[in-house]
């Protein structure tokens, strides 16, 4: 049996109910749930409203909040969206921070000597991150990963004002640089994944 609008709309409302406002995340669930009442229903020839009870029951702990610092301490997500984010985000942050490492380890005397051109590629870096970020919010649509490169902005910040605003030159600030650069094509790759999600499903 198809399900109609209203069904579909049913489904979208719960899955928000439950914090699932990325919309990549709540597109790929509200199909996974479509499709599983669609069979429930045809199996079992039950209404919408029985399949829906057994599916959700089915989701219940993918879909309990839950929190984890290392995505945020703001708020909690559905179990099932920590999962998958914990996972990018780890592999986020361990390759930056072994960038950031070996590359302050074996040119930290380069970044001394080359200070100035040193700072105008972090510079570089964090105004290409905010004309990237202008750009993202021209249109409001959350995803998962917008998300992730809203997160890029304290490291820009903090370098913007140990760097351009109080002039120093710590090397607490060089390492925060190094980061600024390591992260960089992360920064890239989570905009380019927002924009392709707009564009594949013609949101304004």
């Amino acid at each position: 049996m198809q399900l109609t609008a209203i069904h579909l709309d049913y489904i979208d409302r719960f899955l928000e109910q439950r914090k699932v406002d990325f919309l990549d995340f709540k597109i790929e669930l509200k199909d996974h749930f479509a499709c599983e009442i669609e069979e429930i229903m045809q199996t079992q020839k039950l209404s919408f409203e029985e399949a829906f009870v057994i599916t959700s029951k089915q989701w219940k702990n993918e879909l309990e909040s839950k929190k984890e610092w290392i995505i945020s301490n703001e708020r909690a997500f559905p179990a099932i969206i920590v999962k998958s984010i914990k996972t990018k985000v780890l592999f986020h942050y361990l390759s930056v921070l072994f960038l950031t490492l070996i590359v302050g380890f074996t040119f930290s005397k380069l970044v001394v000597e080359s200070f100035s051109l040193f700072k105008y590629i972090v510079g570089f870096c964090g105004i290409l991150y905010f004309i990237l970020k202008r750009i993202i919010n021209q249109k409001k649509v959350n995803t998962s990963y917008r998300f992730q490169f809203e997160y890029f902005q304290l490291p820009v910040t903090m370098i913007f004002v140990y760097f351009f605003v109080l002039n120093l030159s710590f090397p607490f600030a060089n390492f925060i640089g190094l980061i600024v650069i390591a992260d960089f094509p992360f920064v890239i790759y989570n905009f380019y994944k927002h924009q392709q999600f707009i564009k594949k499903y013609h949101l304004v």
